[in-house]
């Protein structure tokens, strides 16, 4: 329960028990070690993440940061410090590993860890002194013994964050449907609104749909290395089936949006005809967005079916409605037909979405 609910909680339990673990394990190793013995509960820290693969790619990474670091620190000592050192050669020497770290930095393959390059460099070139060597083997060697306990601690006691994914999830779902429920407040206005009103009642969901995304993704890698996956496989790939539904459905709520809140839309033209449909819109668009609040794990099953069977019943009026007026004398579709037509089917791709 603790790793569903409190995935934080139980990854920083993870985090104090393998830093404490790693400080414990280098303590009896004595010589140079015992100066710096504080890397290892470091690397251990920086490796602990909620998925294996992360721990064992960032626990990598960051022994490479250093080794390159070092690398840089070792050779501009050669270059600008040399055997009599002087300011003006520790100065130099110190703006060059800086700012060649900085650019190594962006290597790709250092990921996140990138940011270490320029550091260890300045901490060799400066706390490593004439002989750095010992401090190099010290620093990435600590940092790579810490990353392997946070490793090992996390394959032990594996998570698989799928609470976080799912809290996301009803969140961006609840922004569609209260952005449905804007549009059709919005259409029932007795003065119709302006281009900026219309502007503020429509949001763009865009982050939240890609926190879905990076969420799910996360919950995905997190099932490699982990020994405890089979237990929550059907809840994860019911939730990447969500996540799927949930990318459909902000295209096609994005789709209505655009047509619903253009004022220039012959939908909002003023007569008997534009009235109609847009009440049909609007009710359909309250239902879709009922539908959408229904559909929680808390909800009663016929609760959902029903609400999700109300927005199919508007769903099919509002077409009705575009049938009716298409075919009234003169036959002729027209761009209001047209419109109308595209936000039902915006609609119907809605409710199927998310059946």
């Amino acid at each position: 329960m603790l790793a569903r609910h409190h995935p934080r909680v139980l990854l920083a339990l993870k985090a104090a028990g393998a830093a404490a673990l790693a400080w414990l394990l280098v303590q009896p190793a004595g010589g140079f070690v015992d100066d710096y013995p504080y890397y290892a509960p470091l690397g251990a820290a920086v490796a602990m993440s909620t998925t294996v693969v992360t721990s064992v790619r960032t626990a990598g990474q960051a022994v490479a940061a250093i080794a390159v670091g070092a690398v840089v620190a070792v050779a501009a000592r050669l270059l600008l410090v040399g055997p009599l050192p002087t300011p003006a050669g520790g100065v130099a020497a110190v703006a060059l590993v800086v700012g060649l770290g900085t650019l190594l930095a962006g290597w790709p393959r250092f990921g996140s860890m990138g940011s270490w390059v320029p550091v260890a460099a300045l901490f060799v070139l400066i706390l490593g002194g004439q002989d750095p060597w010992p401090y190099v083997v010290a620093y990435a060697g600590l940092v790579g013994v810490g990353g392997l306990v946070g490793v090992l601690v996390n394959a032990a006691f594996p998570q698989l964050p799928l609470t976080p994914a799912t809290r996301a999830q009803d969140e961006l779902r609840d922004a569609l449907a209260d952005q449905l429920d804007r549009l059709a407040v919005g259409l029932e206005a007795e003065e119709p609104l302006s281009e900026d009103e219309w502007l503020t009642v429509t949001a763009s969901l865009d982050p939240q749909l890609r926190r879905v995304e990076e969420l799910v993704g996360l919950a995905l890698e997190a099932q490699r290395g982990n020994w405890r996956a089979k237990r929550w496989a059907d809840d994860a790939a019911r939730q990447h089936r969500r996540a799927r539904a949930l990318q459909q459905l902000t295209a096609s709520v994005e789709d209505v949006v655009a047509l619903v809140s253009d004022p220039r839309s012959p939908v909002h033209a003023d007569d008997e005809d534009a009235r109609a449909l847009r009440c049909a819109v609007a009710a359909a668009l309250s239902r879709t967005a009922d539908m959408l609040r229904t559909s929680g794990a808390d909800v009663d099953p016929t609760t959902a079916r029903a609400s999700y069977e109300l927005a199919g019943i508007a769903v099919r009026q509002l077409k009705r409605e575009v049938v009716r007026i298409a075919l009234a004398p003169p036959i002729v579709l027209g761009d209001r037909g047209l419109a109308a037509a595209a936000i039902a089917v915006g609609l119907e791709r809605t409710v199927l979405a998310w059946r």
